[in-house]
């Protein structure tokens, strides 16, 4: 049974996480990464993350930092707030796959 829709959109959503605080939630809609919170009033958070489709995202909760990942060929940092920390060199293929070490020193990414 469907107990509430948090968003719809017109576009393929490839990955979801959950914000540090589970008030939140990260997930993708094309280039876009949105930021929703779960009250309902709330001021969604988007911005163009890629210039490919964001195929992966992660969210870690001890710093706080979000992880995407792309078919143009890059991964990047973000802090909460939507600001780059951090965008890799283009992979010879698209990134399908990044995951934070729970810890949140280290992160691991696939091409």
């Amino acid at each position: 049974m469907l107990r509430s829709t948090l968003a719809q959109q017109g576009t393929p959503v490839y990955s979801v996480a959950w914000g540090p605080d589970s008030e939140k939630v990260l997930y993708t809609s094309g280039k876009q990464l949105i930021i929703k919170p779960l009250q309902p009033n709330a001021k969604v958070l988007q911005w163009k993350a890629h210039d490919g489709v964001i195929l992966k995202v992660d969210w870690n909760s001890v710093n706080d930092l979000i992880l995407s990942a792309g078919e143009d060929c890059k991964y990047k940092v973000w802090d909460s707030y939507g600001r780059l920390l951090y965008s890799s060199q283009p992979h010879e293929y698209p990134v399908t796959s990044v995951a934070w070490a729970l810890d949140g020193e280290l992160f691991a990414v696939g091409s």
